[in-house]
C-alpha cells in the first residue's frame, strides 16, 4: 500500500509542479488585477484546483479562523450564511456549502457518498495575520464583496474554506478519492493561500479608495453648502441694500431731498462696488483653479509697488476710520540692517499688487481696534531641495521645510499687524477657500474668505512661499511671502 501510494504520487508530481507555477503566476496576476477583475481570479484558481484534483464541484470560502473565535464554529446553530462570504463556487450553492461546513467545520471528509453519491472533503487554509489595519477599515472592505454575498460581520483573523467533491459510485471509491485529495493539499496550500491573499489586498485597496472618494465627496458636498451659504450671504447683504434704496427713491422722489438722493445714490454704489468685488473673486478664484490665469513676468520694483499699494488702502481707510490705522514700510537687508533698497524680481505686477492688496486689507479687516500695520521687504537666502521636496529656509524658516545646501536668494515680504491674531488650529487652514476663522471677535467680519487663497495660488504660480504665524508678543499677526529674486541687480 505505501508503494502503492508512492508511485501514485510521483506521477502525480509533474502535475503538482505545473500547478505551483500556475497559482505563482496566478498570484502575481491577482496583485495587478482591478477589484472588478477579481473575481475571475478566484473562479479561475478554484478551477485549477478542481482540475488538479479531478473534482466536479466545488468552492472557495472566506470565514473567520476557528481557533480565535471557536464559538462562531464549534456548533451547527452558530454557523449562519454570514459567517462567510464565497469567493468562487462550481456545481454548488452558498445554502449547501453552509450544510457541508455545518457538519464539517474543520479540516474533514465525508467518506460516505450522499444521495446525489457524491463525497466532501473540506480543508481550512490559513491565511496567516491577514487582517485589516483597524476595525473602520475592515468594515469598509466588508462591505465589498464579489459575487454578490453578504459580507461577514466579523472581526477575527480570516481563514480560507475550500470544498471539494466528487462523484464516486461506492463508498470504497469515494475513500479513495478522499484519501488522494488530502495527499496532494499539502503541496499546493501556500501557493493556493498566496492567491487569495493577494485577492484579498486587492479589495482592501479598493476598500480604502472606496472610503477616502467617499470622504472627498462628503468634503466636496460640505464646501457645496458652505459655498452656497457664505454667496448667498454675501449677495444678500449689498443686493439688500440696493433694493432699499432704489425703492425708497422710486416711491418717495419727490418728498426727497437733493443732498438724501445723493446719500441713496452713495449708497447704492457702494453696494454695487461690493457686489462686482464679490463676483469678480469667484471667477478669479475659479480661473486660477482651473489654470486660466498666466503669469505675464516683467521686471517690478516691490518697493515702489507696496508703497503704491500701501497709499491706496490708506487713502481709502482714512475716509471710513480715520486716525485709527497707521502703515510704515521698511526696507532692510538680510541682516535686519535698514536699507535704501531692495532687489528687483520678475514677477506680474498686477497679480503681485493684487497679493499686496489682500494682505493689507486682511490687516486691517481683522484688526477692529486699529493699530499700526507695518511692511517690510528684505532679501533673505533659502537652501533649495533638488529631490522635489519643499525648500528650507534660512534664519525665519517655514514650518515644514526640509534642509538641502543649495542657497538660493529670494525677496521676502511681512504684512504685520496688531490685531486679534489667528487661532493655532486655523493657522494651517487660513489659505483653503471659504475659510474663515470663526470667533466671537471675526463673526461680523464679511468677505467670501477667498482674498488669502487667492494670494496663496498667485504666490505658487511665482514659484514662491507663503504662510502665516502670530506675533512674538502675543498679539496680532505676520504675514510672510518669499518670492524668487531670479538673478536680477539689486536696485
Amino acid at each position: 500500500m505505501v508503494e502503492q501510494n508512492l508511485r501514485l504520487e510521483e506521477s502525480l508530481a509533474p502535475e503538482v509542479a505545473a500547478t505551483l507555477i500556475d497559482l505563482a503566476q496566478l498570484a502575481h496576476h491577482a496583485g495587478s488585477a482591478t477589484f472588478d477583475g477579481v473575481g475571475a481570479v478566484a473562479n479561475e484558481l478554484l478551477g485549477r484546483l478542481l482540475v488538479l484534483y479531478a473534482a466536479q464541484r466545488g468552492a472557495i470560502l472566506l470565514g473567520v479562523n476557528e481557533h480565535d473565535a471557536p464559538e462562531q464554529l464549534s456548533s451547527p446553530s452558530s454557523i449562519r450564511p454570514k459567517t462567510f462570504r464565497a469567493l468562487a463556487l462550481h456545481g454548488i450553492g452558498e445554502e449547501e456549502a453552509h450544510i457541508l461546513l455545518t457538519a464539517f467545520p474543520s479540516t474533514g471528509a465525508n467518506a460516505q457518498p450522499g444521495p446525489d453519491m457524491t463525497c466532501w472533503i473540506t480543508y481550512r487554509l490559513p491565511l496567516g495575520e491577514f487582517m485589516p489595519e483597524s476595525e473602520q477599515s475592515y468594515q469598509e472592505v466588508d462591505a465589498l464583496h464579489i459575487d454578490g454575498a453578504s459580507p461577514m460581520p466579523v472581526r477575527q483573523p480570516l481563514d480560507a474554506l475550500l470544498i471539494l467533491g466528487w462523484t464516486a459510485e461506492n463508498d470504497g471509491e469515494c475513500a479513495l478519492v478522499v484519501e488522494r485529495g488530502h495527499r496532494l493539499l499539502p503541496f499546493v496550500v501556500d501557493a493556493v493561500s498566496s492567491v487569495i491573499v493577494s485577492i484579498l489586498l486587492v479589495e482592501r485597496i479598493h476598500g480604502l479608495e472606496a472610503a477616502r472618494i467617499r470622504d472627498s465627496l462628503r468634503e466636496m458636498e460640505l464646501l457645496k453648502a458652505e459655498l452656497l451659504g457664505t454667496v448667498s450671504h454675501e449677495l444678500r447683504s449689498p443686493l439688500a441694500s440696493i433694493k432699499g434704496y432704489a425703492g425708497t427713491l422710486l416711491r418717495h422722489e419727490r418728498r426727497i431731498s437733493r443732498e438724501e438722493r445723493h446719500q441713496f445714490l452713495l449708497a447704492i454704489n457702494e453696494a454695487s462696488d461690493r457686489l462686482e468685488v464679490i463676483i469678480e473673486r469667484l471667477l478669479e478664484m475659479s480661473q486660477l483653479e482651473t489654470g486660466e490665469v498666466t503669469i505675464q513676468r516683467s521686471v517690478v520694483d516691490p518697493a515702489h509697488l507696496t508703497a503704491e499699494a500701501i497709499a491706496a488702502i490708506e487713502e481709502r481707510i482714512s475716509e471710513q476710520l480715520p486716525g485709527r490705522f497707521t502703515f510704515t514700510l521698511s526696507l532692510e537687508h538680510t541682516d535686519g540692517t535698514p536699507a535704501t533698497g531692495v532687489p528687483l524680481i520678475l514677477a506680474d505686477q498686477r497679480r503681485l499688487r493684487e497679493v499686496l492688496d489682500n494682505l493689507l486689507e486682511n490687516a486691517v479687516k481683522y484688526s477692529p481696534g486699529g493699530g499700526v500695520i507695518k511692511v517690510i521687504l528684505r532679501p533673505v537666502t533659502y537652501m533649495h531641495t533638488t529631490g522635489g521636496g519643499l525648500p528650507s529656509l534660512d534664519q525665519n524658516d517655514a514650518p515644514g521645510q526640509l534642509s538641502t545646501h543649495i542657497p538660493q536668494r529670494m525677496l521676502e515680504i511681512l504684512v504685520c499687524d496688531t490685531g486679534m491674531g489667528i487661532p493655532d488650529e486655523h493657522l494651517e487652514r487660513i489659505f483653503e477657500r471659504f475659510h474663515r476663522v470663526d470667533t466671537r471677535l471675526t463673526r461680523e467680519v464679511n468677505g467670501l474668505g477667498l482674498g488669502l487663497a487667492i494670494c496663496k495660488r498667485i504666490v505658487e504660480l511665482h514659484n514662491g512661499l507663503i504662510w502665516a504665524e502670530n506675533g512674538s508678543n502675543g498679539k496680532g499677526s505676520v504675514f510672510h511671502v518669499r518670492l524668487p529674486i531670479d538673478g536680477i541687480p539689486t536696485s
